[in-house]
Protein backbone atom coordinates (compact mmCIF):
# COMPACT_ATOMS: atom_id res chain seq x y z
CA UNK A 1 0.00 0.00 0.00
CA UNK A 2 1.52 3.31 -1.09
CA UNK A 3 1.25 6.38 2.17
CA UNK A 4 1.54 9.87 1.01
CA UNK A 5 1.29 12.33 3.83
CA UNK A 6 1.04 16.27 3.14
CA UNK A 7 3.29 17.77 6.01
CA UNK A 8 1.91 21.18 8.22
CA UNK A 9 3.98 24.18 6.61
CA UNK A 10 4.22 25.85 9.46
CA UNK A 11 7.47 24.69 11.33
CA UNK A 12 5.39 24.59 15.12
CA UNK A 13 2.48 21.97 13.27
CA UNK A 14 5.17 20.30 11.47
CA UNK A 15 6.57 19.68 15.13
CA UNK A 16 3.31 18.27 16.45
CA UNK A 17 2.94 15.67 13.88
CA UNK A 18 6.38 14.45 14.34
CA UNK A 19 4.99 11.83 16.58
CA UNK A 20 1.62 10.86 14.10
CA UNK A 21 4.24 10.97 11.10
CA UNK A 22 7.03 8.77 12.35
CA UNK A 23 4.30 5.88 13.81
CA UNK A 24 3.26 5.82 10.03
CA UNK A 25 6.88 5.92 8.46
CA UNK A 26 7.76 2.95 11.13
CA UNK A 27 4.83 0.63 9.46
CA UNK A 28 5.04 1.81 5.83
CA UNK A 29 8.82 2.79 5.49
CA UNK A 30 8.03 3.53 1.85
CA UNK A 31 5.71 6.44 2.98
CA UNK A 32 6.58 9.74 0.70
CA UNK A 33 5.90 12.97 2.72
CA UNK A 34 5.29 16.70 1.20
CA UNK A 35 6.10 19.84 3.27
CA UNK A 36 7.85 22.76 2.68
CA UNK A 37 11.72 23.20 2.06
CA UNK A 38 12.08 23.73 6.01
CA UNK A 39 10.75 19.82 6.74
CA UNK A 40 14.02 18.17 5.21
CA UNK A 41 15.82 20.19 7.62
CA UNK A 42 13.59 19.41 10.52
CA UNK A 43 13.29 15.82 10.18
CA UNK A 44 17.13 15.22 9.88
CA UNK A 45 17.45 17.47 13.19
CA UNK A 46 14.77 15.53 15.24
CA UNK A 47 16.78 11.88 13.74
CA UNK A 48 13.47 11.43 12.06
CA UNK A 49 13.72 7.79 10.09
CA UNK A 50 15.29 8.20 6.40
CA UNK A 51 11.95 8.97 4.14
CA UNK A 52 11.49 9.84 0.75
CA UNK A 53 10.47 13.73 0.89
CA UNK A 54 8.65 16.01 -2.08
CA UNK A 55 7.77 19.08 -2.59
CA UNK A 56 4.52 20.58 -1.02
CA UNK A 57 2.94 21.36 -4.34
CA UNK A 58 4.20 17.92 -6.49
CA UNK A 59 1.61 15.53 -7.30
CA UNK A 60 1.06 12.59 -4.89
CA UNK A 61 0.89 9.28 -6.24
CA UNK A 62 -0.55 6.99 -3.85
CA UNK A 63 -3.29 4.69 -2.63
CA UNK A 64 -3.83 6.53 0.84
CA UNK A 65 -3.13 9.87 1.77
CA UNK A 66 -3.27 11.68 5.19
CA UNK A 67 -3.59 15.14 4.73
CA UNK A 68 -2.36 16.54 8.02
CA UNK A 69 -1.87 20.28 7.13
CA UNK A 70 -4.89 21.31 7.88
CA UNK A 71 -6.80 23.45 4.59
CA UNK A 72 -9.32 22.88 2.16
CA UNK A 73 -6.75 23.57 -0.57
CA UNK A 74 -4.43 20.68 0.85
CA UNK A 75 -7.40 18.57 0.46
CA UNK A 76 -9.02 19.42 -2.81
CA UNK A 77 -4.97 19.15 -4.45
CA UNK A 78 -5.23 15.51 -3.31
CA UNK A 79 -8.64 14.85 -4.09
CA UNK A 80 -7.53 12.06 -6.81
CA UNK A 81 -6.36 9.86 -4.62
CA UNK A 82 -8.79 6.85 -3.32
CA UNK A 83 -8.44 6.65 0.12
CA UNK A 84 -7.63 10.21 2.09
CA UNK A 85 -7.47 10.85 5.95
CA UNK A 86 -7.78 14.24 7.62
CA UNK A 87 -9.52 16.27 10.15
CA UNK A 88 -12.92 17.75 9.40
CA UNK A 89 -11.80 21.44 9.41
CA UNK A 90 -12.19 24.11 7.17
CA UNK A 91 -15.10 22.93 5.12
CA UNK A 92 -13.05 19.97 3.70
CA UNK A 93 -15.31 17.16 4.98
CA UNK A 94 -16.91 16.28 1.63
CA UNK A 95 -13.41 15.83 0.23
CA UNK A 96 -12.08 13.14 2.60
CA UNK A 97 -13.14 9.74 2.30
CA UNK A 98 -12.31 9.52 6.21
CA UNK A 99 -13.24 12.50 7.75
CA UNK A 100 -12.22 12.44 11.44
CA UNK A 101 -14.54 15.10 13.86
CA UNK A 102 -11.90 18.09 14.78
CA UNK A 103 -11.76 18.26 18.43
CA UNK A 104 -12.42 21.90 19.77
CA UNK A 105 -10.16 21.52 23.11
CA UNK A 106 -8.10 19.38 21.42
CA UNK A 107 -4.36 19.72 21.52
CA UNK A 108 -3.11 19.81 17.95
CA UNK A 109 -0.47 17.28 18.12
CA UNK A 110 -3.34 14.79 19.83
CA UNK A 111 -5.88 15.93 16.53
CA UNK A 112 -2.36 14.55 14.25
CA UNK A 113 -2.18 11.88 16.17
CA UNK A 114 -5.65 10.79 16.00
CA UNK A 115 -5.33 10.44 11.90
CA UNK A 116 -2.79 8.48 11.94
CA UNK A 117 -4.22 5.87 14.54
CA UNK A 118 -7.31 6.05 12.34
CA UNK A 119 -5.00 4.59 9.36
CA UNK A 120 -2.96 2.07 11.42
CA UNK A 121 -5.67 1.12 13.81
CA UNK A 122 -3.47 1.51 17.11
CA UNK A 123 -2.54 4.87 18.83
CA UNK A 124 0.39 7.08 17.20
CA UNK A 125 2.54 7.93 20.37
CA UNK A 126 6.13 7.10 18.87
CA UNK A 127 8.35 10.29 19.50
CA UNK A 128 11.20 10.64 17.14
CA UNK A 129 14.56 10.50 18.53
CA UNK A 130 16.13 13.87 20.19
CA UNK A 131 19.11 14.91 18.21
CA UNK A 132 20.95 16.51 21.03
CA UNK A 133 22.94 15.94 24.47
CA UNK A 134 21.32 16.37 27.63
CA UNK A 135 22.35 19.39 29.55
CA UNK A 136 23.70 20.27 32.92
CA UNK A 137 23.38 22.55 35.62
CA UNK A 138 26.55 24.74 33.98
CA UNK A 139 24.34 25.31 30.96
CA UNK A 140 22.28 28.39 30.08
CA UNK A 141 19.22 30.03 29.75
CA UNK A 142 18.24 30.45 26.42
CA UNK A 143 15.53 33.60 25.53
CA UNK A 144 13.49 33.43 22.21
CA UNK A 145 11.75 36.89 21.89
CA UNK A 146 10.68 37.20 18.48
CA UNK A 147 7.65 36.68 16.56
CA UNK A 148 5.73 38.89 13.82
CA UNK A 149 2.41 38.32 15.69
CA UNK A 150 2.12 40.89 18.65
CA UNK A 151 -0.59 39.29 20.72
CA UNK A 152 2.08 36.29 20.73
CA UNK A 153 4.72 38.30 21.58
CA UNK A 154 5.86 39.05 24.76
CA UNK A 155 7.46 42.43 25.57
CA UNK A 156 9.32 42.39 28.86
CA UNK A 157 12.62 39.61 27.90
CA UNK A 158 15.16 42.39 28.06
CA UNK A 159 14.20 42.91 31.92
CA UNK A 160 14.00 38.93 32.06
CA UNK A 161 17.54 38.83 30.89
CA UNK A 162 18.76 41.64 33.17
CA UNK A 163 17.36 39.89 36.60
CA UNK A 164 18.50 36.67 35.69
CA UNK A 165 21.90 37.59 34.26
CA UNK A 166 22.43 38.15 37.89
CA UNK A 167 22.30 34.25 38.61
CA UNK A 168 22.39 32.40 35.69
CA UNK A 169 24.25 32.80 31.94
CA UNK A 170 21.27 34.09 29.60
CA UNK A 171 21.70 34.49 25.89
CA UNK A 172 19.26 35.43 23.41
CA UNK A 173 18.12 33.42 20.05
CA UNK A 174 16.66 34.95 16.57
CA UNK A 175 15.52 33.11 14.03
CA UNK A 176 16.63 33.72 10.48
CA UNK A 177 15.43 37.50 9.50
CA UNK A 178 14.82 38.19 12.87
CA UNK A 179 18.40 39.43 14.29
CA UNK A 180 17.82 43.21 14.14
CA UNK A 181 14.53 42.86 15.67
CA UNK A 182 16.36 40.60 18.67
CA UNK A 183 19.29 42.59 18.57
CA UNK A 184 17.55 45.40 19.85
CA UNK A 185 15.80 43.49 22.95
CA UNK A 186 18.58 41.83 23.57
CA UNK A 187 20.78 44.96 24.29
CA UNK A 188 24.00 43.78 25.78
CA UNK A 189 23.50 40.26 26.22
CA UNK A 190 24.89 38.14 23.90
CA UNK A 191 22.83 36.85 21.10
CA UNK A 192 22.94 33.43 18.20
CA UNK A 193 21.00 34.20 14.81
CA UNK A 194 20.11 32.51 12.18
CA UNK A 195 21.21 29.04 12.47
CA UNK A 196 19.70 26.03 10.23
CA UNK A 197 18.08 23.89 12.65
CA UNK A 198 20.65 20.96 12.59
CA UNK A 199 22.94 23.97 13.78
CA UNK A 200 20.34 25.34 16.64
CA UNK A 201 19.59 21.51 17.84
CA UNK A 202 23.16 20.85 18.57
CA UNK A 203 23.47 24.41 20.56
CA UNK A 204 19.79 23.66 22.62
CA UNK A 205 22.34 20.60 23.72
CA UNK A 206 23.39 22.68 26.55
CA UNK A 207 20.27 24.64 27.53
CA UNK A 208 19.26 24.11 30.67
CA UNK A 209 16.29 25.95 29.68
CA UNK A 210 14.38 27.92 26.54
CA UNK A 211 12.27 30.55 27.24
CA UNK A 212 10.02 31.04 24.85
CA UNK A 213 6.40 32.99 23.37
CA UNK A 214 4.35 30.47 21.61
CA UNK A 215 6.21 30.02 18.58
CA UNK A 216 7.77 26.96 15.92
CA UNK A 217 10.88 27.50 17.76
CA UNK A 218 9.76 26.72 21.13
CA UNK A 219 7.99 23.22 19.67
CA UNK A 220 11.14 22.22 17.74
CA UNK A 221 13.65 22.60 21.07
CA UNK A 222 11.32 20.59 23.02
CA UNK A 223 11.47 18.35 20.32
CA UNK A 224 15.14 18.11 20.59
CA UNK A 225 14.87 17.14 24.11
CA UNK A 226 15.27 21.07 25.52
CA UNK A 227 13.15 22.05 28.51
CA UNK A 228 10.55 24.60 27.46
CA UNK A 229 8.87 27.13 29.58
CA UNK A 230 6.17 29.06 26.90
CA UNK A 231 4.31 32.33 27.41
CA UNK A 232 1.07 32.60 26.16
CA UNK A 233 -1.01 35.12 24.85
CA UNK A 234 -3.82 34.98 22.83
CA UNK A 235 -3.28 31.18 22.47
CA UNK A 236 -4.30 28.67 24.18
CA UNK A 237 -1.77 25.98 25.91
CA UNK A 238 -4.34 23.26 26.04
CA UNK A 239 -4.23 23.42 22.32
CA UNK A 240 -0.53 24.66 21.23
CA UNK A 241 1.30 24.72 24.37
CA UNK A 242 4.78 22.78 24.85
CA UNK A 243 6.83 22.37 27.92
CA UNK A 244 5.39 24.06 30.76
CA UNK A 245 2.93 26.88 30.36
CA UNK A 246 2.48 30.33 31.73
CA UNK A 247 -0.16 32.73 30.79
CA UNK A 248 -2.03 35.67 32.80
CA UNK A 249 -4.73 33.50 33.46
CA UNK A 250 -8.57 34.11 31.99
CA UNK A 251 -9.36 36.50 29.88
CA UNK A 252 -12.95 37.53 28.64
CA UNK A 253 -11.78 37.96 25.62
CA UNK A 254 -9.17 34.94 24.68
CA UNK A 255 -8.02 32.64 23.52
CA UNK A 256 -8.47 34.63 20.39
CA UNK A 257 -5.49 33.56 17.99
CA UNK A 258 -5.79 36.80 16.46
CA UNK A 259 -2.98 38.20 14.94
CA UNK A 260 -3.49 41.61 16.66
CA UNK A 261 -5.81 42.85 19.13
CA UNK A 262 -9.24 44.55 18.23
CA UNK A 263 -8.99 45.86 22.09
CA UNK A 264 -5.83 47.41 21.07
CA UNK A 265 -4.49 46.41 24.13
CA UNK A 266 -2.48 42.77 24.46
CA UNK A 267 -3.12 40.39 27.23
CA UNK A 268 0.52 39.55 27.28
CA UNK A 269 1.09 42.94 29.51
CA UNK A 270 -0.21 41.37 32.11
CA UNK A 271 2.63 38.99 33.09
CA UNK A 272 5.50 40.85 34.54
CA UNK A 273 9.16 39.87 33.86
CA UNK A 274 8.91 39.11 38.73
CA UNK A 275 6.18 36.76 37.23
CA UNK A 276 8.51 35.12 34.34
CA UNK A 277 11.86 35.19 36.31
CA UNK A 278 10.56 33.40 39.31
CA UNK A 279 8.54 30.71 37.08
CA UNK A 280 12.40 30.32 35.33
CA UNK A 281 14.06 29.92 39.11
CA UNK A 282 10.67 27.13 40.08
CA UNK A 283 12.11 25.58 37.11
CA UNK A 284 15.37 24.97 37.24
CA UNK A 285 14.96 24.14 40.83
CA UNK A 286 13.06 21.42 39.85
CA UNK A 287 9.32 22.27 39.74
CA UNK A 288 9.01 22.46 36.20
CA UNK A 289 5.51 20.61 36.64
CA UNK A 290 4.21 22.47 39.17
CA UNK A 291 3.55 25.91 38.28
CA UNK A 292 0.69 28.02 37.87
CA UNK A 293 -0.56 30.88 35.84
CA UNK A 294 0.52 33.93 37.73
CA UNK A 295 -2.11 36.30 39.37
Amino acid sequence: MRIAIRSPDHLGDAVMALPAMAAIVDRYPETTIHGPPVLGALLAATAFPTVLLRAADQRAEADVAVILKPSFRAAWQWRHIPRRLGLAENHRAALLTDPLPAGVDEHRRDGYARVAQALLGQPAQRKPEAYRRAATAAGFIALNPWSPSPTVRWPHYRALADDLSRDFDVRFFAGPGEQDAVAHIAGPHPLTAGLPLIALAAALGDARLFVSNDSGAAHFAEAVGAPVLMIHGSTDPARTGAGVALTGGPIWCGPCYRKSCFLGVSCLQRITAVQVASAVRRALAGDSFGLAPPR
